[in-house]
């Protein structure tokens, strides 16, 4: 098999040696934060050399010696509003472009001719496939880009305390710096690997074919490939519930990690935050952050070990292991059941049972009495403030449990607080596009008319609760829900069918002030053209918006 390239094969050799001829093009104050657009020089190509376009963010007062590389997703460039975010944490921040040529975009990195392929826009199979190298890939191009920005960020601010942090694709990119040169730490943001099993469950039957092709980019490209040779502490930070990203392999790679670095590395999730980080993993972003660039002392606890069992009672339970090194301020276990499509899940959290000591809880595993396999996932809060999480244990059951379900009609109400259901229009407000900042974001319950309660949020409401068995619709069932809103207005009911990717609307008029109950049935649901949802079933997200401030209650199969 011929040019199968390895992370140390192919970055043993690049150095990047040549000088940026670094150049400032713009430079503007906000809040006491200097934003500074530069363009500096990438590795030649053989043709020319790449031009490099950042902007670079600082504290006017006080600049920080330690700097945050940013890498944004393939598909997105430089933004303000994240960069503002970590130079207010007290760091200085370059975050670059690397997708390159771009409709309506006038500032952007441009690459030669010869490697027109690393324009995100002009990819083609340099993206997806190692045709001939893992050197004409535009990945090889990407982070080359990202070594001479780590070259910049050092010249700037004389340090070489320097982390990377990236988005989606550029968590992948992340993954390969932590390879190519020596970084402080590295965050991998919704990156994990495994691009190879694309569209694969892991959870699946389905076979991936092993060409050559497929081995030349995993061995080259896949991030798995990249964990046992990082040169510094990484955290992972995931979110369920993505289309782009199955957080079921993401422990495969964190379990790859560098022995010398393991220890000092840790992998969280954001659950029922819709492909968001929540607020949580943003606090250990943070945290992880200070204690590698700014050697503050933060503790980094041991991922929580699970198992499930039947206990004494025939129930099926649960039962979480701590690190005994750390003092446990809060924990709590989440279950999905029988959906093995992670983008699908409906996560749901578990009822306290016992703490057996300090160190072990255990928690009721209350599942439907149809469920065969079952997801379960446990995070652990410390004292400290840093929580970290468990592998995703997946376990086949048979047999009958005292606490086991019976099939309910009725997917939501306040009984169970907020349980199921996320931020519908996340874009409004995570940071990025991806980071919740804080907690009052997330939908809450409210008292409304006449002290009823409902669940709100201004943002909107998501929920995957129809693909749990339990609450899974029947055939001819019609859907009815309670909604009240500020004022007269239209409802949006959303059903996004996740095979096809169709989207089927159905708008309810509220009248303002009164909660009222409306029924619907499948046929109100259309897509843009006109045509009707042909019934309720599976597979499908629904959400809930709305122009002003609504809430939601008794939502029911009929």
């Amino acid at each position: 098999m011929a040019n199968i390239l390895t992370p140390v094969s192919l970055w043993e050799s690049f150095s990047p040696s040549l000088d940026t001829q670094a150049s400032i093009l713009s430079s503007k104050e906000e809040d006491g934060i200097v934003f500074e657009r530069v363009n500096f020089n990438g590795r030649d190509t053989g043709s020319c050399r790449v031009v490099i376009a950042a902007e670079y963010a600082y504290n006017k007062e006080n600049p920080a010696e330690e700097t945050v590389l940013i890498f944004p997703d393939s598909k997105d460039t430089i933004d303000e509003k994240l960069l503002k975010i970590f130079v207010k944490h007290g760091y200085s921040a370059l975050m670059v472009d690397y997708r390159g040529e771009w409709s309506g975009c006038n500032f952007f990195t441009r690459y030669p001719q010869n490697v027109i392929y690393a324009n995100f826009a002009k990819s083609g199979r340099h993206y997806n496939f190692v045709d001939e190298s893992a050197k004409e890939t535009s990945w090889y191009e990407w982070v080359a880009v990202g070594l001479y920005a780590r070259k910049y960020a050092k010249e700037r601010s004389g340090s070489d305390k320097i982390a990377v942090v990236g988005l989606r694709d550029g968590g992948e990119i992340a993954w390969k710096l932590g390879v190519a040169d020596n970084f402080t730490c590295i965050i991998p943001v919704c990156a994990a690997g495994w691009r190879a099993y694309s569209g694969i469950n892991k959870y699946s039957s389905v076979e991936i074919d092993l060409n050559e092709e497929r081995y030349r980019f995993i061995a080259g490209i896949d991030s798995q490939a990249y964990a046992p040779y990082v040169r510094c502490p990484a955290l992972m930070l995931c979110t369920t519930n993505d289309e782009r990203f199955d957080y079921d392999r993401a422990h495969d790679t964190f379990s790859r990690i560098n022995p010398q670095f393991i220890g000092e590395s840790a992998i969280a999730y954001s659950i029922q935050c819709n492909g968001c980080i929540g607020a949580k993993c943003t606090a250990d972003m943070f945290m992880f952050l200070d204690k590698n660039l700014k050697n503050r002392q933060v503790f980094i606890p041991k991922p929580a070990e699970i198992s499930v069992e039947v206990d004494e009672g025939s129930n099926l339970v649960a039962k979480a292991i701590f690190d005994n090194l750390g003092i446990v301020d809060s924990c709590g276990m989440y279950i999905a059941e029988d959906c093995t499509d992670s983008a699908l899940r409906d996560w749901t959290e578990c009822p306290h049972k016992s703490k057996i000591s300090p160190k072990e809880q255990t928690f009721y595993l209350n599942v439907y009495e149809k469920t065969t396999t079952i997801f379960v996932l446990c995070y652990v809060k410390y004292t400290n403030g840093f929580t970290v999480w468990s592998k995703i244990l997946a376990k086949k059951i048979s047999g009958k449990f005292r606490n086991m379900q019976a099939k309910c009609h009725v997917m939501y109400s306040d009984r169970e607080g907020t349980d199921g259901f996320a931020v519908a229009e996340q874009n409004r407000c995570a940071v990025g596009g991806m980071f919740f900042i804080n907690e009052m974001v997330m939908p809450v319950i409210v008292e409304t008319s006449k002290s009823v309660k409902g669940l709100s949020s201004e943002y909107g409401l998501t929920t995957f609760r129809m693909n749990n068995p339990k609450f899974a619709p029947a055939a001819g069932n019609m859907l009815k829900l309670d909604i009240i809103s500020q004022s007269t207005e239209i409802v949006t009911l959303t059903l996004l069918d996740a095979n096809t990717k169709e989207e089927y609307k159905c708008n309810i008029e509220v009248v303002g002030g009164v909660w009222q109950s409306h029924i619907v049935d499948c046929k109100s649901f259309k897509n843009q053209n006109g045509t009707s949802l042909p019934a309720f079933k599976t597979n499908f997200k629904f959400s809930i918006t709305c122009p002003v401030g609504f809430a939601v209650n008794n939502i029911m199969w009929l």
